[in-house]
């Protein structure tokens, strides 16, 4: 699938606004589950496998049942069942609590291949609910760059949902979806008919799949410089600023800054966790004082996930929010993409495997375009750009 075709039906449309919801995934591991969806369904239009090659059939595979969707007694949909899900999967590396109250071993899987166990579904929708945060406006010495036609740097710093884990893309299968970085980055690009220069020290070649051709566009051209290393928390953010983020600044200079730690840093205070992203956005600030920086929470990880995995993450987003407001008095332009918001109330309707790329703390395709949605909404705010949903 072309990158065009990704702006068209997801990463441009809005997940929370108007009746088509296009791709939505879900995983089933009884057969006899009923899965509720993000919105409450008028009607499915289709059920596919998450790579698009296999299109399942309403009434064989499938039924709409008080507004779920739930599988036939001779379904060919994939049931991930019991057995396989409370399993260690490729490797010991996840312990969940079961619903019993009982310690288990837990699937997880780094490969890429957790699609296998999910669908993808488009179905209507009359839901007004809103999941998106609200756009607060504050960047606008970074979009009038964007509508004057002059060239821009984001630079990304983060860890392996930042770098992009378990896109696709990255483990070269369909529908070789990139990450949210470069969805996010594209989607400006035909918003405001910009080029894209794709600087990824350190990741660029680690892209198995076909890596998407740079937008061209007739105005300025927005350089993205992703420097994210998976397994790093916001400590070694700080710890190796010099190298990682002050050598590309130079370079390429900044902005807008996206901050995005959280995930590994279950284990640490949440107010250190937002000091260090103060230290790390003071240390870009420093080379361009007017680069506009945007804290992205992090998407929760398992809910289920014991020792040490689910920790801390629920309450890092109220300390980003403080940061931000003081950057804000010292003359940032900065804001939070609420991606912790964001996971809550879509777990409030979803399981947690419906929408991960390896079962414990990466986003799949769907919820990488989630990802996106949420920081081009932080960003500029989009509702009146398609009446569609991702």
């Amino acid at each position: 699938m072309t990158l065009e075709a990704f702006f068209e039906n997801t990463c441009l449309a809005a997940f929370d606004r108007g009746s088509l919801v296009k791709d939505e995934t879900a995983a089933f591991i009884y057969p006899d589950e009923e899965k509720q969806l993000l919105f409450d369904v008028e009607s499915i239009v289709s059920v596919k496998s998450c790579d698009g090659r296999t299109v399942y059939k309403y009434g064989t595979d499938y039924v709409l049942r008080d507004g779920k969707l739930a599988l036939t007694e001779n379904s060919s949909i994939p049931v991930m069942t019991p057995d396989v899900y409370y399993s260690e999967g490729e490797e010991p590396l996840l312990k969940v609590l079961k619903p019993d109250g009982s310690e288990s071993p837990c699937y997880f899987n780094a490969g890429g291949t957790m699609g296998k166990h999910q669908v993808s579904v488009t179905y209507r929708t009359n839901s007004k609910s809103r999941i998106l945060p609200v756009c607060n406006g504050r960047f606008e010495r970074f979009l009038r760059l964007l509508e004057s036609g002059e060239d821009s740097t984001v630079l990304f710093y983060g860890d392996s949902i930042t770098y992009g884990a378990n896109a696709s893309l990255i483990h070269n299968l369909p529908p070789y979806q990139p990450p949210f970085t470069i969805l996010f980055v594209c989607a400006l690009a035909k918003i405001y008919d910009c080029s894209v220069r794709f600087v990824l020290p350190g990741t660029d070649n680690s892209y198995a799949g076909p890596f998407p051709e740079a937008p061209e566009g007739k105005r300025g051209t927005i350089t993205l410089v992703n420097t994210a290393v998976g397994g790093w928390n916001s400590e070694d953010g700080v710890r190796h600023l010099d190298t990682h983020i002050v050598e590309q600044v130079k370079k390429y200079g900044c902005d807008l800054f996206v901050l995005a730690f959280g995930m590994n840093d279950g284990g640490r205070s949440p107010v250190e966790t937002a000091a260090n992203c103060e230290k790390i956005a003071g240390g870009v600030r420093a080379l361009c004082k007017d680069a506009s920086v945007m804290l992205v929470s992090t998407m929760l990880p398992n809910p289920d996930a014991l020792h040490g995995w689910f920790a801390n993450q629920p309450f890092q987003e109220p300390e980003l929010v403080k940061l931000s407001a003081k950057l804000i008095k010292e003359g940032v332009a900065c804001d939070v993409a609420k991606m912790t918001s964001v996971s809550i109330d879509i777990l409030k309707r979803k399981r947690f495997i419906d929408i991960t790329g390896n079962n414990i703390n990466h986003p799949n395709d769907y919820f990488s375009r989630i990802y996106a949605a949420t920081l081009l909404q932080t960003l500029i705010g989009y509702d009146s750009e398609t009446s569609e949903r991702t």
